[in-house]
């Protein structure tokens, strides 16, 4: 499941880059395969009998609201819109920044307590990102900087839905339903969004690459969601972050092989730098779980 999700989710990220450069627009685009997804999902929670379909309740809605916006209409949306500007790897490498802000954003809540270790983790996390932006060699052009900033609001995104997640999921949700909920609310919430941008486009388009684009991304949604949320009731938050270690490589590896992608020792150096912070997060979690139990 850990392999299935990190290795997915990276791929969505060239998926996102192809669909900018069919020429999708890239709300339109991330409407369109989070109602696929959405609808697939659907299905399968129909199949799995009346306990599975999405509730209509304040809980439930609240949920799949919150969840969809911050977890996919805003930073999908968004990432789509940077991707055309930006190595996919680049942007596969700042999911390991999402359990970092994950922290910082419960230990400005007080969810979390002050540990030393993830602190430090934080700053590596930060050296990471400096060593992207500020050498020139570290990036295709010097206009680049200015998009990996634009890019980091999409981990603070996630991690709040992982926060948001952590104090208000609802309890036995299955997870299908819950993957459901969160795909179809990122689509409601787009609508006004598509109408208001301009950015209509009627599936299937005149584009038989794009529309494939859309056929993969809700394929890959699907998986995605659905084993994370169930690989978090499982095995905990804690190993599930530990996705993010697969994705980054295969970020890599997806882009060399679509892409033909080439990378300079700053981003090797800041993938490290990066990859420490969030090891280190990752043991100061398990020690505070530990101690939690004892």
């Amino acid at each position: 499941m850990l392999f299935a999700v990190g290795i997915s989710y990276s791929l969505l990220f060239s998926i996102n880059k192809l669909a900018a450069e069919a020429g999708l627009p890239y709300v339109a685009y991330v409407f369109w395969h989070s109602l696929g997804g959405g609808l697939m999902l659907l299905l399968i929670c129909v199949l799995m009998g009346r306990r599975a379909w999405p509730q209509l309740n304040w809980l439930h809605l609240r949920t799949y609201f919150v969840w969809g916006g911050l977890g996919i209409a805003g930073p999908i949306t968004l990432l789509t819109y940077v991707a055309p500007n930006l190595p996919s790897a680049v942007m596969t490498m700042i999911l390991v920044l999402v359990p970092l802000f994950t922290y910082l954003f419960a230990l400005l809540l007080r969810m979390e307590r002050f540990r030393a270790l993830s602190v430090l983790a934080l700053l590596l996390g930060l050296g990471g990102v400096l060593l992207v932006i500020v050498p020139e060699a570290s990036l295709p052009s010097a206009e680049a900087a200015g998009w990996v900033l634009l890019a980091l609001l999409a981990p603070a995104s996630f991690s709040l839905v992982t926060v948001f997640a952590g104090k208000f999921r609802p309890p036995d949700a299955p997870s299908a339903t819950l993957a459901c909920g969160l795909l179809l609310g990122s689509a409601v919430l787009l609508v006004p969004v598509m109408f208001g941008t301009g950015q209509l486009y009627l599936f299937p388009g005149p584009s038989l690459s794009g529309d494939l684009t859309l056929l993969y991304a809700s394929l890959l949604s699907v998986l995605i969601f659905y084993v994370f949320l169930e690989m978090v009731r499982l095995a905990g938050p804690v190993f599930a972050t530990q996705h993010n270690y697969i994705a980054v490589l295969a970020g890599f590896g997806w882009g060399a092989l679509i892409f033909g992608e080439a990378h300079s020792v700053y981003i090797w150096g800041a993938t490290a730098l990066m990859f420490a912070g969030l090891t280190l997060h990752t043991l100061s979690a398990r020690r505070a779980a530990r101690a939690a139990e004892a």
